[in-house]
């Protein structure tokens, strides 16, 4: 289980409280704000698996040299995330990314036609990649926007979890093809 599905069990928690105690505004209101916390976790989680996949990777190619570890954190990998991915376009909730070939393609043209086929030829594997862009998509919209203002009404906590849950499975796939 992860602190993210621990923070959605407590989240369910309290709204069931609320519906319980005949408390349906409140309910609503914790919903409308949670969904904005459920993204930046899933997003900051998503994020903190890949950097980590990534040190593994640099640590294991590189003969555990630290020097070669440390230039590749501080200039590849810390404060980085960001642009390892095309995430959509900007403030459009309904416009994330399409894939993820610029994040393959840092790794080299075969590598990322390698992954790019791999991931056209498995459906699900498409749709979580898919999930995993929507998630930081929406992170970067939020992050990016008068954050407790905007207003999320194009998906529900359910739906966003969903994304996590499906997002999962793509770093899973990074961290299989970067063995």
């Amino acid at each position: 289980m992860t602190p993210v599905d621990i923070l959605n069990d407590e989240y369910q928690s309290i709204v069931r409280f609320l519906n319980e105690s005949a408390q349906p505004s409140l309910s609503s209101d914790v919903n409308k704000y949670f969904k904005k916390v459920i993204i930046l976790s899933s997003a900051s989680y998503f994020e903190h698996r890949i950097q980590g996949l990534l040190v593994e990777f640099v640590t294991q190619k590189a003969n555990s040299d630290i020097r070669v570890l440390s230039f590749f954190k501080k200039k590849a990998i810390e404060m980085k995330y960001h642009t390892y991915f095309n995430w959509g376009e900007k403030y459009n909730p309904e416009k994330p990314g399409k894939n993820a070939n610029m994040f393959f393609s840092l790794f080299g043209e075969d590598f990322k036609k390698k992954t790019e086929e791999i991931i056209n030829n498995s459906p699900e594997l498409n749709t979580a990649m898919k999930a995993f862009l929507e998630i930081g998509h929406l992170r970067n919209i939020l992050v990016h926007s008068n954050f407790a203002a905007y207003n999320f009404d194009n998906k529900t906590t359910e739906e966003i979890v969903t994304l996590y849950r499906k997002g999962l499975l793509f770093i899973d796939f990074i961290q299989k093809i970067l063995d």
